[in-house]
């Protein structure tokens, strides 16, 4: 009789934990290091194909466009991508689990790696026996041999035509690089006139004579304008930015300030010329703007004054009222002297000690506003210094391109052919005829006369019988003497001309007989 009870001779064998788990682990450890080994190598060349082909991109477009820098941002780019996909190939390496994946696919073991890592921990007699199966498969498979760490085909096409366009780019000659030399050319003097004002603004800031409001708005004006030359992009913006800078300085100017000085100098050389030594040192003192001398002559002659007799006084006060008079576009300084004169005449002291500082005061507001006049012409010289020297190297390289176009003009005017035409008019004998030549479209009006056998005329029709220029605007241009031909030619022309056209043409009979007969007595003329 059967039964399903176990014999007692059959032995359970029972596979303690583990015991395979970590072959299995040492046993995928050479196959995740190849793996890893691989994907850093793909990963990294296909960052160094993709720093390449954008390294090409960058260069092609400093052709374009002129670029200084796109050498730099060539290699630095293609520096970034070989990093990013070396640092990303090492971030993202295959794990274990990953790893016996893999190569259940490479061997075709159908899961049976992968199962048995999923499994490692079970304890069960089956999951031992899959184990013992992947790590026997594993055993007959070398990593180097499975995991290949040649590139393939593809890549190395892509490389070495990546490598050959990024050649071509780097060895041929770029269009742009002119332009970037004249972009640096541009830029260097540019930079050498923003240094030229910027002794001219330092020069200004230290003028004593100056009032600060107005010292502050021309070095505002002179800082305004070297931002915006450094950020000029070409000479016609720096000579907008200068022209610019010059308005807003003559802004600044007093519209007086010439005349008021004119008469100020004026009034000085009238004192100078005084035979009086005192007001020759006021005149010397006004004519140098000198403060402190012009204060000691005023006391020396207010100290002189009360030893005067009045003829004396009325002498001195005529002479200071002449120079008054002298100063009559200056009304300060004219109010002033004018109120010296009459004090010195009038003797009184309180009177002669308020002129004296009436005159002191007016003379410090002419020396204030003449060097406010010269802080704005040193400016305004400065920055015309600057516009000059941008304008010499546009005007040399406009006169190149005047140059060549008048050259090409020249070449296309001669190689044009004139064309011909005449008519023959009625009534009083006027011809009128259209002569044109090489090198001109010009017409020319002839009135036919009475005045001989050689009369000078254009042959009608004749290519390069005369020649001519021709305005831009389309009006008719000047024509010049052409050949001599005689009368009789031209007569014998015109009737052949026009009895071909009246023979031809419904014209009747009487016209005809008249258009004959005119040119019969013309024959006779």
């Amino acid at each position: 009789m059967a039964t399903l009870t176990p014999s007692s001779k059959v032995k359970v064998r029972f596979v303690p934990p583990d015991s395979n788990s970590e072959h299995l682990s040492a046993a995928l450890r050479p196959w995740h290091r190849r793996l890893a080994l691989q994907q850093t190598l793909t990963w990294t060349g296909r960052g160094i194909i993709a720093g390449l082909i954008l390294a090409c991109l960058l260069l092609l477009s400093s052709r374009l466009v002129p670029w200084a820098a796109a050498a730099y941002w060539s290699i630095g780019i293609g520096i970034a991508c070989l990093l990013f996909a070396f640092s990303a190939a090492i971030w993202y390496r295959p794990s274990l689990a990953s790893t016996a994946r893999v190569v259940d696919a490479r061997l075709s073991l159908h899961d049976r790696v992968g199962t048995a890592w999923e499994m490692r921990h079970e304890t069960a007699a089956l999951y031992g026996l899959q184990r013992r199966d992947a790590l026997k498969q594993l055993s007959q498979h070398a990593p180097g041999t499975a995991i290949s760490l040649r590139p393939h085909r593809f890549s190395l096409i892509t490389t070495g035509i990546v490598v050959i366009a990024l050649a071509l780019l780097v060895l041929l000659p770029n269009p742009m690089t002119a332009v970037l030399h004249q972009q640096a050319a541009f830029q260097a003097r540019i930079s050498k006139q923003i240094a030229a004002i910027d002794r001219v603004r330092t020069a200004l800031v230290h003028q004593a004579n100056m009032p600060p409001q107005e010292r502050a708005q021309i070095d505002q004006i002179l800082r305004d304008l070297e931002t915006k030359l450094q950020n000029a992009h070409n000479e016609a913006e720096a000579q907008q930015a200068i022209a610019e800078a010059q308005a807003r300085l003559n802004q600044l100017r007093d519209p007086q300030a010439n005349n008021r000085a004119q008469a100020h100098a004026n009034a000085s050389s009238s004192l100078e010329n005084s035979p009086n030594a005192s007001l020759r040192t006021l005149g010397q003192a006004l004519a140098t703007d000198d403060s402190q001398r012009l204060s000691s002559a005023l006391q020396n002659l207010a100290s002189q004054v009360s030893h005067m007799t009045p003829a004396q006084r009325a002498q001195v006060a005529q002479q200071i009222e002449n120079a008054a008079n002298q100063a009559s576009q200056n009304p300060k300084l004219r109010a002033a002297l004018h109120q010296l004169a009459k004090a010195i005449a009038d003797g009184s002291p309180g009177e002669i000690s308020d002129a004296t500082n009436a005159v002191e005061v007016a003379a410090s507001q002419d020396a204030t506003a003449q060097a406010n006049a010269n802080s704005i012409d040193q400016a305004t010289q400065g920055l015309q210094q600057a516009a000059d020297t941008l304008a010499s190297a546009t005007d040399g390289t406009n006169t190149q391109a005047q140059n060549q176009n008048q050259g090409q003009g020249q070449q296309g005017q001669g190689q044009r052919q004139g064309q011909g035409q005449g008519q023959q008019g009625q009534g009083q004998g006027q011809g009128q005829g259209t002569g044109g030549g090489n090198g001109g479209g010009g017409r020319g009006n002839q009135t036919g006369g009475k005045s001989g056998q050689n009369e000078q005329v254009f042959v009608p029709g004749q290519t390069g019988s005369g020649s001519s220029t021709q305005s831009n605007d389309g009006n008719n241009g000047v024509v010049q003497n052409g050949s001599s031909v005689p009368y009789s030619q031209v007569i014998e022309q015109y009737n052949q001309m026009a009895h071909d056209a009246i023979d031809n043409s419904n014209v009747s009979p009487e016209m005809k007989d008249l258009v004959h007969g005119y040119f019969n007595s013309l024959e006779g003329q």
